[in-house]
């Protein structure tokens, strides 16, 4: 499309040279042409959108807006200001720039204004990026929704999110009208704002998660309700987040905040919330990033405890109305028939699993309070894992459990390593085993990769990733054809990797497929059969939404316990019985050993006391723990019963002793592959 330059009217051709001729108009034109084009090819060099630049262009080449100030000229103004200690010119080319969307382009000159320490600059700042804000609220106001913008929208959106100064809780309100005008964009456009953050480098992404964090933080412990600025701010975080998912700039535990999982947050109401979508349009549960393994399992116990509710009201209402119905789950086992005794009780009542747990061990006396039901797990958990049964291989080197490939009928018992998963977690039991981090990925849903191999078989890994790498011949150096070998019972077994795998040799040019197929083998097809029956009895007790809050980092937590010991919480929050106090003089010196102790000292220590070196998913400050005098100074060794966290700690007369006799129990305690 061809743009003509001014015109003072038709030309009538006449003698008396007062209208301008067609040579003179032709010359205008190109004039008028050749400042449209320098205009344009600025202002995109200056990072304004190409769309955006063109509308300006046309503007400035006809007279009808001023150029906008560069980043050199700002900065020379900054300058001059500075030396003169005249801020009077300054004031008002901050205000013109800050509040023009024409004119917004000084994104580097944040760090200039901020090195005057000036508060009247900071405030005309924030002033005048307010008045921009208010304009963009209003014109989207008027017309009903935001225009097409050619990115230039987006790119003042940018710079203000750079602005420093929003993080100065005093002008939160301008931040609060910013977030507005982010999440009030159509989709397309929020689109285009992910995609830019994928562009931000670790300190950026940073800063603004920070900026939107402390926002959140801040107003909700201010407010106290959920409002439209909380929604606004935490669709911001989510739209970070989703660049951060793309491109893992920061770790996701950033995206966790602090007044969203303080104890005192009413999580209860945000899950009432997210179960009525007809009555509430925002929870955020809607945003799991925001919640931490430790409230992700609040929410699950609140699902757990309707769950269990549900099941004993009806349990009650059964009994009274048709005769007598038991409103737990109760497990009645042997324990030199564990597996099997365990394996029957399940089957027979499937409808009882979401009930409350209570084991009881045939032939002895006790009422399960919860350490009937963690030596149960304890116990089961080892028979299953033992390598003899044949379901589970162990890696010495990672200390992780995975699933064996073999054509054994173990169907029922791979489902009730899956139920025993579900009723840990439903009843709040941490469990003494590890798998790799891919299986809870599978559970998620989540596809594998040769990544994912590293933490199953590392050796394997290595040797894939070797052959990958190699540059010389595969056939004449590896040898390897399209099968795979396991070994099931003392036994050795091959399997094509593709039709007629036996007779097709590894080369250079299918060692791509050959990888990829025998990965799959591993951790797909290979334990396809063991693996549908465990996440069937998973599924079970877990298959519900809220399982989907979690990562499959968070969900191993949930499992196997946190690894973070916090020794300080725990000492905090410990019990003490039989004459012991937390001034006794034993304790004292207790404590002081252990805080000194190795991280992996730590670990046995935990292990001695509790059967698990790992922690509940909130923390060693929310473990039962007990310490009990065990008698005046002697030889003997602490004691500790796993089933009920508690140590029995002889009062040894002095702290090198004591160390001695600690250090003694811990590292010759039984284990179960954990250390």
């Amino acid at each position: 499309m061809d743009i003509d330059g001014p015109s003072n009217g038709p030309s009538s051709g006449g003698e008396d040279g007062n209208n301008p001729s067609t040579s003179d108009l032709s010359a205008s034109k190109d004039e008028f042409k050749k400042n449209l084009l320098k205009h344009f090819e600025d202002l995109v060099a200056r990072g304004v959108p190409p769309n955006h630049a063109a509308a300006l262009a046309l503007k400035l080449a006809s007279g009808t807006a001023e150029k906008p100030l560069d980043l050199p000229s700002f900065l020379e103004s900054v300058e001059d200001a500075k030396i003169t200690n005249d801020f009077k010119n300054l004031l008002k080319t901050i205000g013109e720039v800050f509040s023009s969307v024409e004119a917004l382009d000084s994104r580097s000159a944040y760090a200039a204004l901020q090195n005057l320490n000036n508060g009247d600059i900071d405030q005309t700042l924030m002033s005048a990026c307010d008045k921009l804000l208010e304009s963009l609220l209003k014109a989207a106001q008027e017309a009903g929704g935001w225009p097409e913008t050619g990115g230039g929208l987006l790119r003042q959106v940018l710079i203000l999110l750079e602005n420093p100064l929003l993080m100065d809780p005093n002008h939160h309100s301008v931040l609060c009208k910013l977030t507005r005008v982010i999440t009030s964009q159509p989709v397309s456009a929020q689109n285009d704002l992910v995609t830019s953050f994928l562009e931000y480098t670790k300190e950026q992404l940073q800063n603004v998660v920070c900026l939107v964090q402390q926002f959140i933080t801040i107003h909700l412990y201010e407010s106290q309700q959920i409002d439209e600025s909380i929604e606004a701010a935490t669709k911001l975080l989510g739209m970070l987040q989703e660049a951060n998912t793309k491109c893992t700039r920061i770790s996701y535990t950033e995206f966790y905040n602090d007044a969203v999982n303080n104890e005192e947050f009413n999580i209860k109401e945000d899950y009432r919330r997210w179960k009525q979508p007809e009555r509430y349009s925002f929870s955020f549960c809607k945003y799991p990033f925001i919640y931490d393994p430790s409230s992700k399992s609040r929410i699950l116990q609140l699902e757990s405890t309707m769950k269990m509710s549900h099941e004993f009201e009806d349990a009650v209402l059964r009994s009274i109305f048709i005769g007598a119905t038991c409103p737990y789950l109760v497990l009645k086992v042997r324990r030199e028939h564990l597996i099997m005794d365990t394996l029957h009780q399940i089957q027979r009542r499937p409808e009882d699993l979401k009930k409350p747990l209570k084991v009881h061990f045939v032939g002895e006396e006790g009422v399960d309070e919860g350490g009937v039901q963690k030596e149960f797990f304890q116990l089961l958990i080892r028979q299953i894992f033992d390598p003899n049964f044949c379901m589970f291989s162990y890696d010495t080197d990672t200390r992780l459990y995975w699933f064996k490939a073999s054509g054994l009928d173990l169907d029922t018992e791979f489902e009730l390593v899956g139920i025993v998963l579900g009723l840990a977690i439903y009843n709040g039991h941490i469990l003494e085993f590890r798998f790799p981090m891919v299986t809870y990925m599978k559970l998620m849903g989540h596809e594998t990769t040769l990544e994912d191999l590293k933490e199953v078989s590392p050796d394997v890994y290595k040797g894939l990733v070797n052959l990958l790498e190699f540059e010389g011949s595969v056939e004449e150096n590896f040898g390897l054809n399209f099968q795979v070998n396991y070994e099931v019972l003392g036994e050795m077994y091959t399997e094509d990797l593709c039709e007629n795998g036996g007779n097709i040799t590894v080369t250079n040019a299918n060692k791509e497929q050959y990888v990829d197929l025998y990965v799959r083998f591993l951790l797909e097809s290979g334990i396809e059969r063991q693996f549908v029956a465990f996440k069937r009895g998973f599924r079970r007790l877990c298959g519900g939404p809220v399982l989907h809050l979690f990562r499959p980092e968070e969900l191993e937590q949930l499992i196997c316990g946190s690894p973070v010991l916090d020794f300080e919480a725990l000492e905090k929050h410990t019990q003490y019985d039989d004459g012991y106090s937390k001034e006794s003089r034993a304790i004292q010196n207790f404590w002081t050993v252990v805080h000194r102790l190795k991280q992996e000292d730590k670990k046995k220590l935990l292990f001695f006391a509790t059967g698990s070196d790992r922690v509940p998913i909130k923390g060693l400050g929310n473990l039962p723990f007990v310490i009990s005098r065990n008698g005046p100074h002697s030889d003997r060794l602490p004691t500790a019963h796993t089933c009920f966290n508690h140590l029995l700690l002889p009062e040894y007369d002095t702290e090198e002793t004591l160390e001695n006799r600690l250090m003694t129990a811990i590292n010759n305690a039984e284990g179960f592959g954990l250390m």
